[in-house]
C-alpha cells in the first residue's frame, strides 16, 4: 500500500539542499523510495530495477543517489524481517530503508524561508531572484516597476505656442471666417482685378494693392 506520510514527506519536507548538483536526482530517488514505505517511514525495499524505471535514471545512479541520501541523514538501513518474509530467494532481495520522517525542513521564526526558498547544504536559505519583499508586517509587496513610477513618468506634452488665432472676419470685406488672413482683401474695381488687405481684417498687411 502506498503511503501519503512518506511520499508528502519526500515531496514538501525532505530538506535535500537546493546548491547540490544532484539535487533533483536526489529527490526523485527519495520519492521512488518512499512510495514503498509504510506510513512510518519504515520497510521500504524497491528493487533498483523498479527504482530505475520510476525514475528513468541509471543503475549506477541510483546506488549513487542512495549512498547520498544516507550521507544527508534522510534514509538509513531497515529491519530485513519483513523484507525476508515477502521475498524468500536471497539472492534477490535488495537494501531495505527506513526514512527519516522526523528529519524535516526548519519552520523556526529565525530560520523560516523566505519568498518560500528551500535550504542550501549550508543551512542558509537560499534568496530567490525577484521583486518581492516582505514588510516589517510580514506582507509581501512588489516594487513598482521604474517606468512606473512618478517621477519617472514622461511629462504632459506642453500646449502648441507661437501659433496667432486668427481673428474674426471685420464684416466690411468679402472674407470668410475660414478664409486665412491673406486671402481677406477689399476689391478696387468690379472686375475684381484689382485689391488691397483689407486694413480690419490684416492691418499690418494694410498698403500692399496687387
Amino acid at each position: 500500500m502506498v503511503s501519503v506520510e512518506a511520499i508528502s514527506w519526500a515531496l514538501n519536507h525532505a530538506p535535500i539542499p537546493t546548491d547540490r548538483k544532484d539535487a533533483s536526482t536526489l529527490a526523485i530517488t527519495l520519492i521512488a523510495l518512499a512510495n514503498h514505505a509504510g506510513p512510518d517511514g519504515r520497510d521500504a525495499f524497491p528493487s533498483v530495477e523498479r527504482m530505475m524505471r520510476y525514475t528513468r535514471l541509471s543503475r549506477r545512479t541510483i546506488q549513487r543517489s542512495l549512498r547520498s541520501l544516507e550521507e544527508l541523514g534522510l534514509i538509513k538501513p531497515g529491519n530485513t524481517h519483513v523484507r525476508d518474509a515477502k521475498i524468500p530467494e536471497a539472492n534477490s532481495r535488495p537494501q531495505v530503508y527506513n526514512l527519516a520522517l522526523s528529519t524535516r525542513l526548519s519552520t523556526a521564526p529565525d530560520e523560516r524561508r523566505q519568498d518560500d526558498a528551500p535550504l542550501t547544504s549550508r543551512g542558509r536559505q537560499q534568496k530567490r531572484l525577484g521583486a518581492s519583499a516582505a514588510t516589517s508586517g510580514g506582507v509581501t509587496t512588489t516594487p513598482k516597476p521604474s517606468f512606473n513610477r512618478p517621477d519617472n513618468r514622461p511629462a504632459p506634452s506642453a500646449p502648441p505656442t507661437g501659433r496667432s488665432a486668427v481673428p474674426p472676419v471685420c464684416g466690411q470685406c468679402d472674407a470668410r471666417d475660414s478664409d486665412p488672413v491673406s486671402a481677406r482683401v477689399l476689391w478696387l474695381d468690379e472686375d475684381r482685378t484689382r485689391s488691397v488687405p483689407c486694413p480690419r481684417c490684416a492691418p499690418q498687411r494694410n498698403g500692399g494693392a496687387r
